[in-house]
């Protein structure tokens, strides 16, 4: 729900802005006035923290941000750490003033003025003009209590806390680079483009520690390059000599890895802030529902210290707050429904986190009413999402509720009724690959439990070998995996199941459900999780977990839910990331197997393997049986052989270009579709292959999402209209 368009919940927000917003403007001017003191200080620390969680749950982003930056820096000048002036109070002083008028404001863009103020406090620019003063703060006793609004409970400032450098990202000079250095010519998105912009706190010992490692890495690689000269020169020597420096090198090798892993986990910690950044609005917006619904609501929050990464919690903000909605407006019944059940009037939301292996759980309980699920199919047949005639499982209806955006609300208001909660929750988890499990009981109760990595950057993932190519889940997503030839098997109605947990599991096939036809053996069984239940893959062989760093699709081969990305297995190798969720439907869809026959066969040509098995599978999951070809002259070759009906080749390659391939091939046909894709070629580059008779050109940073798949069955369509016009 858009919070920013709630009449009450506004006026709430304005009353409390109206409150706080003047305490940070005479903490500015004492500043100024050099009459600051370590109470006016704490004070601007709680009032810039209140503000800064209200706005980013009401919808006001820049407030939001204007508010944490005061607050970061606030908290510094508690901490003795940033220094206070008259100049600085001065950048405080405006930055403060227009945050009020904002309220009046875009809730996303704010206004001018204050995007201005918060760039002038980021970068230490020239102070914007400062709008009329609000009126001073009344004293303590005068101060009425303001309706309380969804925001944080005050925090305390910890007088010896962590001291802190504040990196920017939005602005100065950035060394000159290649952006498409180690992301496969722009086929694969840059991680570092997710927190472009972002201000973040970090604890100056943190930081030190880890230049202090990059320095050893370097003499560590300096030691390491002295001693394969010296093996180059020994070539000659005896074989102890050689010994004795092929053991140097292996110390050496392993002191870089050691580095290594030691300098990634520090860098990790750089971006991990405390949990309760986001359960931290929650005690103000629990008492806002409770009031609005009628509720009595008594809240829980454990373990909500654990660390994970920024990026995971500004995405999991709006999924977390749409169950906490839920939970109040359709979990927890009624006082007079509650004790009529013979339950406390006073209903209990539960919150409860933890970190394992990499994975953060995230769960949201109500012991309300739990999930009428006859009322929901009942709701499912009047809108027609199902067929009245025929059987409606419970796993149906699962995958209507978090897909369709059913709702069984009667009326539809500002907190619900649009039935947009928990589809917009799965959406969002399944974004940052994760998994939503939903468990109710009839008058018990409902737990929503969200997984997703801890990190954004690196996560664990199981890597599996199915049709001739390796293939990631996100490790929250996997349930179990064992051997088939160990699993307890039976044959129903021509399809084998597998004894899992108290039920059955029908066993289908990764290959297929990766869109590609399944010609192997198969020696092993992944089950993941899917909002409709457990399913079960069979797969070639099971690779391992790996911690992998992991990359976004770029545009010109996303456009599936299928595949999230790609894990950087090192070495070169990689593995295209899936969604469990739309594998495990994929699957449900595709019992009856994928025939080549039934598909469009693609020939994929480039000398990077990683570029192929990323345009191969971007292609398998937009339809197409795929066949690859590392050079022109196996390119060829394939096609020579015959049964291909379309061809995607790299501008540049060694030896012969792919101008050369598709001249060869032109020699051959003159219809069959080809398209071109390139990292670097120039103006005269495409010229010279839409001469050759290239049907399609593509840079591989196209920024058109899905492009390469809606532009071939363009062309097949094209070529099959031609062949039929021909035949007539």
């Amino acid at each position: 729900m858009d919070w920013n368009q709630d009449d009450e919940l506004q006026a709430i927000f304005r009353t409390e802005m109206e409150e706080r917003a003047p305490h940070l403007v005479a903490g500015a001017q004492a500043m100024i006035d050099g009459t600051l003191s370590a109470e006016i200080t704490e004070q601007c620390v709680r009032e810039a923290h209140t503000i800064k969680g209200t706005a980013k749950v009401m919808g006001y982003d820049l407030i939001g941000d204007a508010g944490g930056r005061l607050e970061t820096d606030w908290r510094a000048i508690a901490d003795h750490t940033l220094e206070p002036s008259a100049e600085l109070g001065r950048r405080f002083l405006a930055l403060s003033s227009h945050l009020l008028p904002a309220v009046d404001g875009d809730p996303q863009q704010g206004t001018p003025e204050l995007s201005d103020a918060l760039r002038a406090v980021i970068h230490g620019e020239e102070v914007p003009p400062i709008p009329e003063p609000a009126s001073a703060p009344a004293p303590p006793e005068a101060i009425s209590m303001a309706p309380e609004l969804p925001g944080p409970e005050p925090e305390p400032v910890e007088a010896d806390g962590p001291s802190l450098i504040v990196i920017d990202g939005s602005g100065g000079e950035r060394p000159s680079v290649n952006p498409n250095v180690g992301n496969l010519g722009g086929l694969l998105a840059s991680s570092e483009n997710f927190s472009a912009g972002e201000t973040t706190g970090v604890d100056t010992a943190k930081l030190y520690r880890l230049i202090n490692r990059v320095a050893e890495l370097r003499l560590d690689a300096e030691a390491l390059a002295g001693t394969i000269e010296a093996l180059r020169m020994a070539a000659t020597a005896s074989p102890s000599e050689v010994a004795a420096l092929a053991s140097r090198w292996e110390t050496a090798v392993a002191d870089i890895g050691e580095a290594v892993t030691e300098i990634q986990n520090q860098a990790v910690t750089l971006v991990a802030v405390p949990l309760s950044t986001v359960t931290s609005t929650v005690p103000g917006l629990v008492r806002f529902l409770a009031r609005k619904t009628g509720r009595e609501v008594r809240l829980e929050i454990i373990d909500d210290d654990i660390e994970v990464d920024l990026q995971i919690l500004e995405n999991l903000g709006n999924a977390f707050r749409n169950l906490v909605v839920n939970s109040i407006e359709h979990g927890i019944e009624n006082p007079e429904e509650r004790v009529a059940a013979g339950k406390s009037a006073t209903g209990t939301l539960r919150i409860s986190a933890e970190v394992e292996d990499g994975r953060l759980s995230l769960s949201v309980s109500d012991d309300g009413r739990g999930m009428n699920w006859e009322l929901l199919k009942q709701t499912a047949i009047e809108n027609r999402l199902v067929d009245q005639a025929g059987e409606i499982t419970e796993e149906q209806l699962r995958r209507l509720l978090f897909e369709t955006g059913i709702s069984t609300s009667p009326t539809h208001s500002e907190l619900s009724g649009s039935g947009q909660g928990f589809n917009a929750v799965a959406r969002l988890v399944r974004e940052m690959r994760g998994t939503v499990r939903l468990q109710t009981e009839p008058g018990a109760g409902t737990t929503v439990t969200i997984t997703v990595p801890a990190f954004q950057s690196l996560q664990r993932a199981l890597i599996v070998e199915a049709a001739g190519r390796r293939w990631g889940l996100a490790e929250p997503a996997v349930l179990d995996r064992f051997a088939l030839i160990d699993a307890d098997r039976v044959t129903v109605a021509g399809s084998q199941e597998v004894v899992w947990g108290d039920g059955m599991l029908p066993i289908g096939s990764f290959a297929n459900a990766a869109g590609l036809p399944d010609t192997e053996a198969h020696r092993d069984v992944v089950v993941v999780s899917t909002q409709t239940g457990p399913a079960a893959l069979a797969v070639t062989s099971i690779v391992g977990v790996r911690e992998v760093a992991t990359k976004s699709l770029g545009p010109l081969v996303s456009g599936t839910d299928l595949i999230t990305g790609a894990a950087l297995l090192g070495g070169g190798e990689l593995a295209l990331m899936l969604d469990a969720n739309a594998l495990g439907e994929s699957s449900r869809k595709s019992r009856g197997g994928v025939s080549p026959d039934e598909l469009a066969r693609v020939l994929v040509v480039d000398d990077s393997p990683g570029v192929r098995q990323i345009v191969a599978g971007a292609l398998a999951a937009g339809g197409f049986d795929t066949v690859v070809a590392g050079s022109a002259e196996e390119a060829l070759e394939v096609v020579s052989g015959g049964g291909v009906d379309a061809i995607v080749v790299d501008y540049s390659m060694p030896g012969s270009d792919g101008i050369s391939v598709v001249e060869r091939v032109r020699a051959r046909s003159t219809t069959l579709p080809i398209v071109m894709m390139s990292a670097v070629a120039e103006r005269a580059d495409q010229d010279r292959a839409k001469a050759a008779g290239v049907d399609a050109y593509f840079d591989k940073s196209d920024f058109r999402e899905g492009a390469l798949v809606s532009t071939l069955h363009s062309l097949l369509e094209r070529a099959d209209r031609g062949r039929e016009a021909h035949a007539q």
